[in-house]
C-alpha cells in the first residue's frame, strides 16, 4: 500500500514538475501601450490575450500601460519593455533620427505587425466658434496626450501651418476633462478606422463637438515638409453623424528593436496574432477589417524584425527588399 502511495506520489511530483518546467519554459515579454482609457489600449490587451492563448507553451505577453509611442521609444530603448505600440509616422522619423528624433537614429528599430489606420480626430467644443484650424491661434488646445506620438504629429502640424494655439499639454484624462469644464477648447486623439475614440464617443455624450478638417493646401503644405503624414477623405456620416472632412491618419502598430526579441519569440507573437484573431476583433471590431499580414507588410515603413520577415514569407506573403532588415543581408 505504501509502495502504491509512494508511485502515485511520485508521479503527482513529476507531473507538477512538467507543468512547472512548461511555464517556465514560455518566455515572459513586456509589451509597452498607451493609456488605459485609449482604444488602442483594449487593442492591446486583447492581442496580449490573443497571444498568450495561442502560444502559451512559447511566450507570455505582460500588457504595460504607457504614455504611448514616445515613451515606450524611450523605454525599448533603456530595456525595461521588449516591444511597444505607436505610430509608425514617429517610429520612422525615430529609425531616421530626425524631427524630435534629430541626431539621434534608433537604427535597430523593426516592424512587427499594424492593427489601425486611425482617424487622427481633431475635436473642439462646437460652442466655442472655431470652425478652421486657424481658429485654433492663441485658443487653449491639447494636440494630444503628453508624451504621445498624437501629441509630437499634431505640433509638427501646427507649426507647418504656423498656428499657434495655446498648448494646454496634459493627460488624455486631464485633456478630456478640461474640454468638459470648458478649459479647453479642444484636443487630438487617435480613434480606430473611420471610428472616433471612446473617449471622444463619452465626450458627445456631454457637449456638442465638431471635427476640424484640413484644406487641401494645408494638405500641401504639411506633406512636403512631413512626407511620412498620410491623409484620409472621409464622406458625410462615414464618421458617424459628421459632415464629410479631412483628417491625418495614422497608422499604428507595434515595433521592437532587431536585438529586443530573438526570431522564435516574433514568430510565437504573430502566430498567436495572426491565428487567434478573435479576442482582438471582439475587443477592437475594426481590426477583422484588415488583412493583418499583407496590410502589415504594406504599411510598415521600417525594416521588419527577422523573425517578421520569416514568418510573413513561411505564410505566403511576399516581403518587399525594403522591408528586409540590414541582419538578414
Amino acid at each position: 500500500m505504501k509502495t502504491k502511495q509512494a508511485v502515485i506520489g511520485i508521479a503527482s511530483l513529476c507531473a507538477a514538475l512538467a507543468i512547472a518546467s512548461a511555464a517556465q519554459a514560455a518566455d515572459r515579454i513586456a509589451f509597452g501601450t498607451t493609456a488605459l482609457k485609449s482604444v488602442h489600449y483594449t487593442y492591446a490587451a486583447a492581442a496580449g490575450k490573443a497571444i498568450n492563448e495561442h502560444s502559451a507553451d512559447k511566450v507570455q505577453v505582460t500588457v504595460i500601460s504607457t504614455g504611448g509611442a514616445v515613451d515606450n521609444l524611450n523605454r525599448i530603448g533603456r530595456g525595461q519593455i521588449d516591444m511597444g505600440l505607436g505610430t509608425y509616422a514617429t517610429i520612422y522619423q525615430a529609425y531616421k533620427g530626425i524631427g524630435k528624433f534629430e541626431g539621434n537614429p534608433m537604427e535597430k528599430l523593426r516592424g512587427l505587425w499594424v492593427h489601425a489606420p486611425a482617424l487622427q480626430a481633431w475635436v473642439v467644443r462646437e460652442d466655442a466658434g472655431i470652425e478652421t484650424l486657424e481658429d485654433l491661434a492663441g485658443k487653449p488646445f491639447t494636440p494630444g496626450q503628453r508624451g504621445s506620438a498624437t501629441e509630437q504629429l499634431g505640433i509638427q502640424m501646427l507649426e507647418a501651418l504656423q498656428i499657434e494655439p495655446e498648448l494646454f499639454r496634459a493627460s488624455l484624462a486631464d485633456a478630456v476633462a478640461a474640454v468638459k469644464d470648458n478649459r479647453s477648447i479642444g484636443y487630438v486623439k487617435a480613434g480606430g478606422t473611420a471610428v472616433l475614440d471612446g473617449t471622444t464617443l463619452e465626450l458627445m455624450a456631454f457637449t456638442p463637438i465638431r471635427l476640424l478638417s484640413f484644406s487641401a493646401g494645408q494638405v500641401a503644405t504639411i506633406k512636403e515638409k512631413f512626407p511620412f503624414i498620410n491623409f484620409q477623405d472621409y464622406a458625410d456620416d462615414e464618421v458617424r453623424d459628421f459632415p464629410a472632412f479631412t483628417s491625418p491618419v495614422q497608422v499604428i502598430g507595434q515595433f521592437a528593436l532587431s536585438d529586443s526579441l530573438t526570431d522564435d519569440q516574433v514568430i510565437a507573437i504573430l502566430e498567436g496574432i495572426v491565428d487567434n484573431p478573435e479576442p482582438q476583433v471582439s475587443a477592437f471590431p475594426s481590426f477583422g477589417k484588415l488583412d493583418v499580414m499583407q496590410d502589415s507588410v504594406d504599411l510598415i515603413t521600417i525594416p521588419l524584425h527577422a523573425g517578421a520577415v520569416k514568418f510573413y514569407r513561411s505564410r505566403g506573403i511576399e516581403v518587399p527588399e525594403r522591408l528586409v532588415p540590414p541582419e538578414m543581408q
